[in-house]
């Protein structure tokens, strides 16, 4: 709308509103703040974290620990189930101090116009139809459309995603022009880095965007994770399967005709037996296990289970620039002569060549390559800055480029300063679409460069330099200059024209209309944000894992497109589409085609958030990328939100489950290789728990069927379950990585921790545990063989009581690898295992000959061949298991 219909609709004029208005509209408008969402207090919060299915197991073990008079058992079950609601609510609490960081955004004061006079008043008071003035160094207040505006830049990198400052006009623009293009705003929390202006608030407090943004975080809520779920169920169903054989056992015991005390006993037992108690200790220790190690491949993890959610991610969504590219323009080519030069190097180092078809040539004996390369340096504000032997630049990136360009020519921007001083200039305008300098050369003569966009030099341009001199530019000359840009363009460069003049007249001065006139025309610059190299095998790496990698930026559709197929994202058969398209196609419709559009171009927040939104509705597990403000909806309603350490705002990190410290795709990927590895550690240690666990039930089931009495009691399966397991359980939390886990596709979202071959596994290995230990028991009960004479329980107890440690020792080293023999992946190469096997051998021995423990839990010494039964039985599980892996490897694989 134009500026005045604007003022008609919002009732206001330049000179602003009265105070009675402003009252008015203060009530129907609210404050100009971020409100405070309606939370939970954070004492609620923290006792909602016992609410779920895992701690109630665990407070049934610490209840049954206290009823068989196990005091320290169940303080360490207490600390446990504490320690995981602590973690649960530090997760959710941080999540809403993102809110807290918007806030921050808004400034305290702002100058605006109330009835005729230039007032500074509070930010929060501001209301739609207020005249707010601005200047250099600004924070904009609210969402305000221009009326004036002189040569105003905005920084709005942290709505729009892209770095650099844009000019702002003050004409109507088209109705469905993207929040990226709309130069004829400014919006809360953006920062005038030049110029000044003026402008009326059309939204104000949570109708702005950056408001909307922040009800968008709200709305977004925390779900639960791909393992949290997992465990959930797997809780359940040891809840029901603890529930179902004590009550078995305790009705089977019952029937037998045992006493009361006896029944209560087997039923306690079997309960204990059912439960891995260190189960969710020995999964922190894993996830924390998995946050050390991504912190050294860069990846800083802020969300505990984000670690394994990592390992089960089937999309990455991921933003262009800084984390796909370098964030370093660069120039590749220039077009001179009609001629291409390719330009070589990486990023800011002046160092480099310049070939012509192929070959290398020396820039300082090619008089027209220096009178372009010193055009590129001398209109330009950037500067190339030396420290420690890195390069960096002072200035607009682009600009940058050019001067880096020109250094690698042998042109030192600052020499040619002091030798041509800078007299006169017209400053990059959007509406000029160039920029012109006037420089002293001599005494009466000037020279005249000027930069911007090819059509517009070629424009200002009446003669083109070729062959070292300059020529009447015809038609045709000037079609070959634009059909070239346009072919640069198309392949993903920004393209710029360079001309100049040289002027006679010592009194010289440029008129803002022409920018310049009458000029000669130089040449062109075609420059990229050139891909990470390390980021080209990532994306790689992703296709061989199975993980898809989509492109979301606020760069032209081209751009966009060049970067994504060098990268390797995209074909010429995938889909890309831009913002204003995806408002065009109906929900139903985007859910069909989600999966085959690979970038989205000229992006806006809203866009990313639905994208995000459609993905996990089509099941996918999805990693967002992000480090904008505008980033943060997506970042929080992602399965996994990842911030950029570097160029991340502290919101995005705020709302993010993982920052990476050097804003690099490979860095992503990396850490989802880790994630993996966690995931089959923590299958590692289940499987190792869960066989041992129901390896006792049978045990038990098994001797209460043959008449026995009880094969252990209740304390022996406390110590079994938290100080055997519990010591070989954490060592195999470090288990290193024996073959390349992204060449396997990705899990599927509702596989559990238990799969299919898991529970087969679980099952075979505690069918040979529990077969040789019933074995044992049954040999000492009867007495049979020369070697051991038995008086009483005592000794067939500490026989299966030890039988029951030695399996779950050699069972240690069976599920360290499901598929692999021991000796291949090599007994020692786990440092850790080895060492806790030891130890835990010593501690066990060691107990049977001391008298406090002989008689807390009632073992006995054992004679030679006690022992020697003992370790021929146990050792059978990874005898078995070593044969099973040599015939039949991938049996348990699925």
């Amino acid at each position: 709308m134009p500026t005045e219909e604007v003022m008609k609709l919002l009732e206001t004029s330049p000179s602003g509103l009265n105070e009675e208005e402003i009252l008015k509209r203060q009530k129907i408008y609210g404050p100009n703040k971020i409100e405070e969402i309606r939370k939970l207090s954070p004492i609620r919060l923290f006792f909602k974290q016992f609410q779920n299915a895992l701690n109630y197991i665990l407070i049934l073990a610490a209840i049954i620990s206290l009823v068989g008079e196990s005091i320290l058992d169940a303080v360490v079950i207490i600390i446990i189930i504490f320690i995981n609601a602590i973690l649960g609510f530090i997760q959710e609490y941080r999540s809403e101090q993102a809110l807290e960081a918007l806030k921050e955004l808004s400034a305290p004061k702002t100058v605006v116009m109330r009835a005729g006079k230039e007032r500074k008043v509070n930010t929060d008071e501001l209301v739609p139809g207020d005249i707010v003035i601005l200047a250099t160094g600004d924070r904009v207040p609210a969402d305000i459309r221009l009326f004036a505006s002189v040569r105003m830049r905005v920084e709005e990198s942290i709505l729009t995603g892209e770095p650099g400052s844009e000019e702002k006009i003050t004409a109507e623009l088209p109705e469905d022009t993207p929040l990226v293009d709309r130069i004829n705003m400014v919006y809360s929390g953006t920062s005038i880095t030049g110029g000044r202006g003026s402008g009326v608030v059309v939204a104000n407090g949570m109708y702005t965007e950056i408001g909307k943004i922040a009800r968008e975080i709200s709305e977004a809520g925390v779900e639960k994770t791909p393992l949290q779920k997992r465990i959930s169920s797997l809780a359940i169903y040891l809840a029901i399967l603890a529930i179902i054989l004590a009550s078995s056992q305790a009705i089977l015991a019952f029937l037998r005709g045992l006493p009361l005390y006896d029944v209560l006993l087997f039923a306690l037992a079997s309960a204990i037996s059912s439960i891995p108690e260190g189960l969710l200790a020995v999964i922190t220790i894993v996830l924390v296990i998995g946050v050390r190690i991504m912190a050294k491949r860069n990846a800083i993890i802020r969300n505990l289970q984000a670690v394994e959610t990592l390992g089960s991610a089937t999309v990455i969504c991921t933003d262009k620039t800084g984390t796909l590219t370098k964030n370093e323009m660069t120039v590749r080519a220039l077009y001179l002569n009609g001629e291409l030069i390719e330009v070589t190097g990486e990023g800011y180092t002046p160092i480099g060549n310049f070939k012509k078809n192929g070959a290398i040539i020396e820039p300082q004996e090619n008089q027209h390559l220096q009178l372009l390369l010193k055009a590129m340096a001398l209109c330009n504000d950037a500067y190339l800055v030396s420290e420690n032997g890195r390069y960096s630049i002072f200035g607009d990136p682009t600009e940058g480029a050019l001067v880096v360009a020109a250094a690698k020519g042998g042109i030192d921007k600052e020499k040619e300063e002091r030798q041509t001083p800078r007299i006169d200039e017209i400053p990059f305008e959007s509406e000029l679409a160039c920029m012109t300098t006037v420089h002293d050369f001599a005494e009466k003569e000037k020279h005249v460069y000027a930069k911007g966009s090819p059509e517009r030099i070629i424009s200002l341009c009446n003669e083109i330099y070729i062959n070292n001199k300059a020529i009447e530019i015809t038609d045709k000359l000037r079609k070959q200059v634009l059909d070239v840009s346009y072919e640069l363009a198309a392949k993903g460069y920004r393209v710029l024209g360079i001309s100049y003049r040289v002027v006679g007249s010592a009194t010289y001065r440029l008129a803002r209309e022409d920018c310049g006139k009458d000029l000669i025309f130089l040449g062109l610059v075609a420059m990229v944000d050139p891909p990470r190299k390390e980021a080209i095998e990532a994306v790689a790496k992703c296709k061989k894992a199975g993980i898809k990698v989509v492109m979301i930026t606020g760069d032209h559709r081209e751009t966009a497109r060049a970067i994504a197929q060098e990268m390797g994202i995209m074909t010429e058969k995938d889909i890309i589409l831009e913002g204003r398209e995806l408002d065009n196609i109906p929900e139903e419709e985007f859910q069909k085609i989600v999966e085959s559009v690979k970038v989205y171009a000229r992006t806006e927040p809203r866009h990313k958030l639905r994208i995000v939104k459609a993905l996990k509705n089509r099941g996918h597990i999805v990693a967002m990328g992000g480090d904008g403000v505008n980033d943060a909806p997506a970042l929080k309603e992602a399965n996994i939100g990842i911030a950029m350490g570097i160029s991340g705002t502290q919101i995005a990190k705020e709302t993010s489950d993982m920052v990476l410290a050097d804003d690099n795709f490979a860095s992503i990927v990396g850490a989802v290789e880790e994630g993996r590895t966690t995931f089959l550690n923590l299958r590692r240690v289940v499987l190792y728990l869960l066989a041992t666990n129901i390896a006792e039930d049978i045990v038990l089931f098994s001797t209460l069927l043959l008449g026995f009495p009880l094969p252990f009691l209740p304390l022996q399966i406390l110590w079994i379950n938290l100080v055997t397991d519990g010591i070989c359980d954490k060592t195999l939390a470090v288990e290193p990585r024996y073959r390349d886990v992204l060449k396997d596709p990705p899990r599927p979202p509702k596989e559990r921790i238990v799969s299919r071959g898991v529970l087969y596994q679980i099952a075979f290995l505690a069918s040979i545990m529990a077969i040789g230990t019933v074995f044992v028991y049954y040999l000492g009960i009867q007495s049979l063989g020369p070697l051991i004479i038995f008086e009483g329980y005592e000794i067939p107890r500490t026989m299966t009581f030890y039988t029951i440690i030695f399996f779950q020792l050699f069972n240690a080293l069976n599920v360290r690898s499901r598929e692999y023999s021991l000796f291949k992946i090599g007994i020692t190469s786990n440092k850790y295992l080895a060492i806790g096997l030891i130890f835990s051998f010593i501690l066990n021995i060691s107990i049977v000959y001391v008298p406090f423990f002989q008689q807390l839990f009632e073992i006995t010494p054992l004679p030679l061949g006690g022992w020697l039964i003992v370790l021929l039985v146990s050792s059978s599980a990874l005898i078995i298991e070593e044969i099973r892996k040599a015939l039949a490897p991938k049996l348990f694989s699925k």
